[in-house]
C-alpha cells in the first residue's frame, strides 16, 4: 500500500494549519509592518511531483508556457524549479553539469 500521497497531504495541511493559525494569532501591530512583506509567498511550479526524472528542455518550456497561458503567471506563479535528474556530473571546478541530452545548449 502506497502512504506517500496521504502522508502529503496531512503534512500539507498542517502546514497550513500553522500559517493559518500565526496570521490570525498575530498581533494587530505587526499589520503596520506587512507593508514589507510579499503580497503571496515565492510560488512557483516544480516538475518533480507531475514529471520525476522524466524532463527535459522541451517539457521545461512547455510547462512554463502552460503556467502563461493558464493564467498562474497573472495569479502571481513565477517560479520554475527543475528539482531533478537534470544534471549529469561535475566538471573540474565542482560546477554542475548540465544533461547535453536532455538540455542542450542553444
Amino acid at each position: 500500500m502506497n502512504f506517500q500521497r496521504p502522508f502529503h497531504i496531512l503534512v500539507f495541511l498542517a502546514c497550513l494549519l500553522v500559517a493559518t493559525s500565526a496570521t490570525l494569532l498575530a498581533p494587530a501591530a505587526s499589520a503596520q509592518t506587512s507593508a514589507s512583506l510579499a503580497l503571496t509567498p515565492p510560488m512557483g511550479w516544480n516538475s518533480w511531483n507531475k514529471f520525476g526524472c522524466n524532463v527535459s528542455d522541451k517539457l521545461i518550456r512547455e510547462m512554463a508556457d502552460a503556467m502563461v497561458s493558464s493564467g498562474m503567471q497573472a495569479a502571481g506563479y513565477q517560479y520554475v524549479n527543475i528539482d531533478d535528474c537534470w544534471q549529469v556530473s561535475r566538471d573540474a571546478s565542482g560546477t554542475i553539469v548540465a544533461d547535453p541530452t536532455r538540455f542542450p545548449r542553444e
